[in-house]
């Protein structure tokens, strides 16, 4: 990736989190927040449910999260996701976020235990990486980075470019494929929707149907005649 100067850096991150509020119910009783970083998401979603529980597996995000925080309805977790002690609500969440966080973890078992953590009716909405492999995976670089260069100029012409909040965030490379990520999401998550995005990420959509599965009626076995 073309670093573009310091002074037209921008947060992609934030640049996604009207798309995953727009997944959400108007109002959810439970809401869970993985990898949640500075907390700039959390405190969107606080608005919007009765209770959040963020996950980050960083002290130091935890910390900086909850002290930039005056929701009185957020459960700061400092933790593996994949941790079985990790205490997470048993009966599961209204909605389940992830920005950025999913590729720290190996991706089928990050999948197989979001999943769990949706409640029948609920949904599942990430933002992801994914490691460039294929030739459309660079060919959207043509357009990629000159948006990323034109988007971080009207920041930077309107004072709100600059990544203020990346210092102590952990970082790492994606080495999962779009190709990888889209085969395990139809197994773990049938019926989620998967798409690619510009400045690279892709976004996953899953919503728990289990509840209409298991009220459909079975079909009654047909009397020899």
């Amino acid at each position: 990736m073309i670093q573009l100067p310091k002074a037209l850096l921008w947060d992609h991150n934030a640049h996604y989190h009207p798309w995953l509020l727009r997944q959400l119910p108007p109002r959810s009783a439970k809401v869970l927040d993985v990898g949640c970083g500075t907390g700039a998401l959390v405190r969107q979603l606080a608005e919007r449910a009765e209770h959040v529980d963020a996950v980050d597996r960083s002290a130091e995000m935890i910390e900086h999260a909850s002290s930039a925080s005056t929701a009185t309805n957020v459960r700061w977790l400092c933790g593996d996701l994949l941790d079985p002690e990790l205490e997470l609500d048993p009966s599961g969440y209204d909605a389940v976020t992830a920005i950025s966080s999913v590729h720290h973890m190996p991706l089928d078992l990050v999948l197989t235990r979001l999943s769990e953590l949706v409640r029948p009716g609920g949904v599942l909405a990430v933002v992801g990486h994914y490691r460039k492999a294929t030739r459309a995976d660079f060919a959207l670089d043509a357009l990629t980075l000159p948006a990323n260069a034109a988007v971080g100029a009207y920041k930077a012409a309107r004072g709100r470019a600059g990544k203020p909040h990346d210092k102590g965030m952990p970082v790492k490379d994606p080495t999962d494929t779009l190709s990888e990520i889209r085969a395990a999401a139809a197994k773990t998550l049938p019926g989620s929707v998967l798409r690619r995005r510009l400045f690279w990420r892709y976004t996953l959509l899953w919503r728990n149907l289990s509840h209409i599965v298991e009220q459909q009626p079975r079909t009654q076995p047909t009397e020899p005649g």
